[in-house]
């Protein structure tokens, strides 16, 4: 080989051993982790459904995704194809109807696109439990539901529009939070 050729090489081999610990390194940001520390993670979907069947509607059907830290009890919820300019509630409902006692987890109003981004805490304990299997989360129109007067954390449905809401595809288990 040609001493030029020997030293490019050189050169190139130091360069790429003094850049590669820079390409490894592990972001620190919070934009890294959306807000939520790395730990133990639960993801919930949520669907548009039909309320004959409580299939999921498939066709230009609005959905959302749940993110949930257990081991830090924050969320974040980020939902697509909504009513734009619409108030949606984020509730975890306390079967049987009217849902008395449903725990408001968040709101947002929907942008023009007809999305919603809400984020906060999310405390297992204090879930409503659905016949001690998990409990039902649910986006729904502000509208639709009366929060209780002593408690503002907490109401019930008063109006039933259920084309209009997002219903989880499985319940959460707080078995999963104290693992």
């Amino acid at each position: 080989m040609h001493k030029k050729s020997m030293i490019i090489i050189a050169m190139v081999a130091v360069m790429l051993v003094s850049i590669l610990p820079v390409f490894a390194a592990k972001p620190t940001s919070p934009a890294a982790s959306n807000g939520l520390n790395k730990g133990k993670n639960d993801h919930l979907y949520l669907y548009e459904k039909d309320p004959d069947t409580w299939e999921i509607v498939e066709e230009d059907a609005a959905w959302a995704k749940m993110n949930i830290n257990i081991k830090n009890n924050k969320f974040v919820c980020n939902a697509h194809g909504l009513n734009p300019d619409a108030e949606y509630l984020l509730i975890c409902y306390n079967d049987p109807w009217p849902g008395t006692g449903s725990l408001i987890l968040g709101s947002d109003i929907a942008d023009e696109a007809g999305n919603v981004h809400i984020k906060g805490i999310i405390d297992y304990e204090d879930l409503p439990p659905e016949g001690g299997g998990g409990s039902k989360i649910w986006l729904v129109l502000a509208l639709d539901f009366t929060p209780e007067e002593s408690d503002s954390d907490t109401g019930e449905m008063t109006l039933w529009t259920p084309t209009e809401y997002l219903f989880e595809f499985d319940l959460i288990n707080k078995q999963v939070a104290t693992e």
